[in-house]
């Protein structure tokens, strides 16, 4: 799916200028931290040049939850959570709620026809120039010359799947540097509430990861052209000790 080429780069293009190389010193932190509620503020929209139908978004107040709805029709676009000092060794998990009204079936989200979702959930890092091709690191700095700011790097994404089982993991069709992980599929009009360790899972598919940059959310359908309805609800990141 077009959407996910070049992902960071699409979020430079939003203005949302993070500071990445700003001051990095990690202070201490609870073992719960608690991002606002999906579509208020601190939530920041992100669209796709190329694609000019765009998902919509509209924060709800629904089964005693204070959610976002996401609406897509042959569309994509996402809500980007930029996130300031999050230390993974003290909070790994990423907690959140989702729950799919309407969905449609890909054959195949392996391949790029069929990188639609009716909801994912992802994670970005900081860009680290030694771990990177000689190309990747000329794509950045051309890119940072015309937008005047640097490029977050590794993307994660948690993904609501129709075929893929859960904890099945594979390389995004269009960049190296973003992974996938099905959270398998539910019963349609569910609250399903999630918990992954990024810490570990960032580990395990791309090495020690760098500083966390943002969280976002989206359901896209553009490549595929169908509809999809979904909610998500109740960010947040959590020590090992503190979770259920």
């Amino acid at each position: 799916m077009r959407s996910v080429r070049w992902i960071c780069l699409f979020v430079v293009m939003l203005g949302c200028v993070w500071g990445l190389f700003a001051d990095t010193g990690i202070e201490a932190q609870p073992a719960e931290i608690a991002l606002p509620a999906p579509g208020r503020e601190g939530w920041e929209p992100l669209t796709f040049r190329k694609i000019p139908q765009h998902t919509r978004y509209t924060p709800v107040s629904i089964d005693e939850r204070e959610a976002v709805r996401a609406e897509s029709r042959c569309s994509a676009s996402a809500l980007v959570h930029r996130l300031e000092k999050i230390d993974l060794e003290q909070t790994p998990l990423l907690q959140w709620e989702w729950k799919v009204e309407r969905g449609f079936e890909i054959r195949d989200h392996r391949v790029k026809a069929g990188d639609d979702f009716v909801a994912r959930v992802y994670v970005l890092f900081e860009f680290e120039p030694s771990g990177a091709s000689t190309w990747e690191r000329l794509r950045r700095r051309a890119a940072s010359a015309v937008f005047g700011v640097e490029l977050p790097g590794n993307a994660i994404n948690y993904v609501w799947t129709s075929r893929e089982p859960t904890g099945a993991t594979w390389e995004n069709p269009y960049t190296e540097r973003s992974k996938m992980i099905s959270r398998g599929d539910g019963p349609l009009g569910v609250w399903r509430r999630e918990q992954v360790d990024v810490l570990a899972d960032h580990r395990a598919l791309l090495g020690e990861p760098p500083r966390l940059v943002a969280v976002a959310l989206m359901s896209d359908s553009d490549g595929s052209c169908q509809e999809a309805t979904a909610y998500f609800a109740n960010f947040r990141f959590t020590s090992r000790s503190g979770s259920p």
